[in-house]
């Protein structure tokens, strides 16, 4: 029993001896301890310079491959050595040597142990400079971003000219970035669809072609010797020219022609203040809104608002004038049509004339106007003698105005049957008093004719008598 004892403690001596000295050798020398690998590239066995370089040697060709960011046909490669992408390769080699070679000697036995019996993968970390990812989506952003822009028509010498609408597209720089650094985390060649958000413009050339059917139109005349009011005609005019209109859209000319003052060119001429026609800045507005408001009713669209002036016009008949003021008196209309509307208006010679075109559904239809009377109201005339003014003599000092209250309807008819009779917005013109001066004075009585005394008659030619025949008293002509 002592024999066995001993040899039993013999034999376990021998195998401490035996692992303290294979301890040893598994902890010493300066090698990378079997089954470590750096990014799945096996280093057992290697200095750590030498995984460095075979890291390297492997990982160094992926700086030359291409991420390519695409958008339809076009293509914007970008390469991990644009990025300034850095791998490191000796952080993770120091690593990789430290495993069995650090901490007690205890630890590094049993990390050499563990290493015989199981793998260890070291991650090969990298740095990039990430800025480079947002220039490059900032450059491309600036080849793709563009403003949806709608398509436009416009009247030139008696044709319709249209121009295309464009689509809408802004490059999702935040999520393509998200995208890139994702792919870059692959270390791999890629292809990325970059996202790009796309909005249809909202008039298009499909729209405008159908804008071919004169759908109302109406003229009035003006006086073109008055300078400054044909100025503002005209000025108008080019302000409410040229207007598409969408279908529910409502147009105001207000907002269209702006403020009428003197910075903005308008000139003076007469406007209606007090129910007088007074100078005033912007005169002669009011007959483009009429005139507006008339090639609206017979194109059948919805009056928003209107209203009559305080005195009825020269230019349109009762009842279908429209005056604008400022911000609080305007004229509106409505698109109640499908399909967009084109206002088109100009000035020739004495005449202004406005044209609504669109597409006429119903060519069978037509439309007209009528008005009627329902109040009267005439003016009364103050007579002021005027002491300064010969007799007979009669001066208007205030012109009068007859007051009218009129009620207009819009009928139309398709193949010759009424569908429709609309009330239009009462007009209501006030009675405008005048005031005339007759004068008194009387004509001074005419001068007393003065009398001359009568002067002799001389012959022609005067006769000389001989002195010694000449009687001596004289009894004829020269006496």
């Amino acid at each position: 029993m002592g024999r066995m004892m001993k040899a039993g403690a013999a034999i376990i001596g021998i195998l401490v001896v035996i692992v303290l000295i294979l301890s040893l050798f598994l902890v010493s020398g300066d090698r990378i301890h079997a089954n470590i690998t750096i990014n799945g590239i096996d280093v057992g066995g290697m200095t750590a310079y030498e995984a460095e370089a075979k890291v390297r040697s492997v990982m160094e060709p992926i700086l030359g491959k291409t991420l390519a960011l695409r958008y339809e046909e076009r293509n914007w490669p970008l390469t991990y050595k644009d990025l300034d992408l850095i791998f490191k390769y000796e952080e993770a080699a120091q690593k990789a040597y430290s495993i069995g070679h650090e901490g007690n000697f205890f630890q590094e036995v049993a990390d050499s142990i563990r290493m015989q019996l199981s793998r260890s993968d070291i991650p090969l970390k990298y740095d990039y400079n990430a800025m480079h990812i947002s220039r490059k989506l900032e450059l491309i952003a600036g080849e793709i971003d563009q403003e949806s822009v709608d398509a436009t028509i416009r009247m030139e010498k008696g044709s319709f000219v249209i121009t295309d609408e464009k689509i809408g597209r802004k490059l999702q720089q935040g999520r393509a970035n998200d995208m890139i650094k994702e792919a870059v985390e692959k270390l791999a060649d890629a292809e990325i669809q970059l996202p790009v958000e796309v909005s249809e413009p909202q008039v298009k050339r499909t729209d405008l072609e159908n804008i071919k059917d004169n759908l109302g139109q109406y003229s009035t005349k003006f006086n073109a010797a008055d300078i400054d009011r044909t100025h503002n005609v005209k000025l108008a005019t080019n302000s409410a020219n040229n207007v598409l209109l969408k279908p529910g859209e409502i147009y105001s000319l207000n907002k269209i022609v702006g403020p009428r003052l003197a910075k903005y060119g308008f000139k003076e001429a007469k406007v209606i203040i007090n129910n007088e026609l007074v100078p005033g800045i912007g005169g002669g507005v009011c007959q483009v809104s009429s005139t507006l408001y008339n090639a609206a009713l017979l194109s059948n669209l919805k009056i928003i608002e209107r209203r009559s002036h305080s005195l009825p016009s020269t230019y349109v008949p009762l009842g279908r004038d429209a005056t604008i003021s400022e911000d609080y008196i305007d004229f509106k209309f409505e698109n109640t049509t499908t399909y967009p509307i084109y206002i088109y208006g100009e000035v020739k010679g004495s005449w202004v004339t406005f044209s609504i075109y669109g597409r006429n559904d119903h060519p069978g239809r037509s439309v007209r106007i009528s008005t009627e009377i329902i109040k009267k109201t005439d003016p009364q005339i103050q007579v002021i003698e005027d002491p300064t003014l010969p007799a007979g003599t009669e001066v208007e000092e205030k012109k009068a105005y007859t007051g009218y209250v009129v009620k207009s309807y819009r009928i139309v008819t398709e193949n010759g049957q009424q569908i429709s009779k609309e009330e239009l917005p009462l007009s209501v013109y006030r009675v405008a008093h005048g005031v005339k001066r007759v004068g008194t004075k009387k004509a001074p009585p005419a001068p007393y004719p003065q009398l001359t005394e009568p002067q002799p008659v001389l012959p022609e030619t005067p006769v000389e008598l001989p002195l010694e025949s000449a009687p001596e008293e004289s009894t004829g002509e020269n006496r």
